[in-house]
C-alpha cells in the first residue's frame, strides 16, 4: 500500500531546497550566500531563508560570519580529510560488527546494494552517486546498530558533497563493481580484522585521490 503524502512545511521545503543545492554543487565550496539573493531564487520570505541556512549551518554545510555574510563550506584537504577519517570510523566499526555476528546478522543488504552497483556502472553522477553511498549505508543498516545508523546517517550529507565534487571534476574515475568487490568479499566471508581492514584500505585510497586532486586543482588555479 502507498504511504501518505508526506506534509511539509514552508521551512522544510526550503531547507532541503537549499541542502539540494549545496551538496550538488549549485553553489560551489566557499561562495557566498546572501539572503536577499536567496529569497528570490527559493521563493520564499526572508525569515524562512534564514532558518534553512541556519539549519545548515548545524549540518556544516555553510558557515556564518556574524554580521556579515554566510558562505558553503570550504572543501580543502583538511576537509576532505576530516570526512572520510569519520566515515571510516562508523564504517569500521560497522565492518567489525558484521563479521563477528554474520550467522545473525546476514548480508541481504550488502548483496543487493553491490548488484545496484553493477547496474549503475557507466551511468550518469545521480546514478552512481546514489549506488556507492548506498552500498556504503547497506552494510551499515546490517549491523541493526541504531545509534550507529543514526551518526553514520548524519554524514550522508556531507559525504555526497564530497562525491559530487570529486565526479563533477574526474567523473567515472573509479569503477565501481571493481573497486567494492573486495570490499564485499571481506563483508561477506572475512574475519572481523579483515572486513575492518578493507574498509579501510577503500577509504585511505579514497582520501589519497581526493587529497591529490585537490592539490592539482590549487596548483592549477595558482597559475
Amino acid at each position: 500500500m502507498r504511504q501518505p503524502i508526506a506534509k511539509k512545511s514552508l521551512q522544510d521545503q526550503a531547507t532541503d531546497w537549499l541542502r539540494e543545492a549545496v551538496v550538488r554543487g549549485d553553489f560551489a565550496p566557499g561562495a557566498t550566500l546572501t539572503e536577499l539573493a536567496l529569497t528570490d531564487l527559493i521563493g520564499t520570505g526572508r525569515g524562512t531563508v534564514r532558518s534553512a541556512l541556519f539549519a545548515l549551518e548545524a549540518q556544516e554545510l555553510v558557515t556564518r560570519t556574524p554580521y556579515s555574510n554566510w558562505r558553503v563550506a570550504v572543501l580543502d584537504a583538511q576537509a576532505i580529510w576530516e570526512i572520510y577519517t569519520l566515515r571510516g570510523a562508523y564504517e569500521g566499526l560497522a565492518a567489525r560488527i558484521l563479521a563477528e555476528r554474520r550467522a545473525e546478522l546476514g548480508t541481504d543488504l550488502i548483496t543487493a546494494a553491490f548488484e545496484r552497483l553493477t547496474a549503475a556502472e557507466g551511468g550518469d553522477t545521480d546514478a552512481r552517486v546514489a549506488a556507492d553511498l548506498g552500498f556504503h549505508a547497506s552494510f551499515v543498516a546490517q549491523t541493526r546498530h541504531q545509534h550507529l545508523i543514526r551518526r553514520h546517517g548524519l554524514l550522508a550529507d556531507k559525504m555526497e558533497w564530497l562525491y559530487r565534487w570529486s565526479e563533477s571534476h574526474w567523473p567515472c574515475r573509479n569503477p565501481l563493481t571493481d573497486e567494492h568487490r573486495p570490499l564485499l568479499a571481506a563483508l561477506t566471508e572475512g574475519s572481523a580484522d579483515q572486513a575492518e581492514a578493507a574498509v579501510r584500505a577503500h577509504i585511505d585510497y579514497s582520501i589519497t585521490q581526493d587529497v591529490a586532486g585537490f592539490h592539482s586543482l590549487a596548483a592549477g588555479d595558482d597559475r
